[in-house]
């Protein structure tokens, strides 16, 4: 299977929630600085909404890089969780 390398215009939303809002500030805040600097052509925001955290992703790259991105998302907020529960702070 061959993927495509070349660069296309994506976007993805996504949207965690939490055991409450307190939990979504701190993942919030524990990944902020992982959003600088951001590679060319990606664009992404996050926000908080109540016990959620939402991720808007914008690229002008291969599809791997909006993908790779999200990945990196889910991985640093499993590992925030962990830490936040061993530090008892959930």
């Amino acid at each position: 299977m061959e993927v495509c390398a070349s660069a296309v215009e994506c976007e993805a939303k996504l949207r965690m929630r939490f055991e409450d809002d307190s939990i979504a500030d701190l993942i919030m805040k524990a990944l902020q600085p992982d959003n600088e600097p951001l590679p060319r052509n990606l664009e992404l925001s996050v926000r908080r909404s109540d016990d959620a955290v939402i991720f808007e992703i914008r690229a002008n790259r291969p599809i791997q890089s909006i993908l790779a991105t999200l990945d990196d998302i889910i991985a640093s907020t499993i590992l925030a969780l962990r830490i936040i529960h061993a530090l008892g702070r959930a």
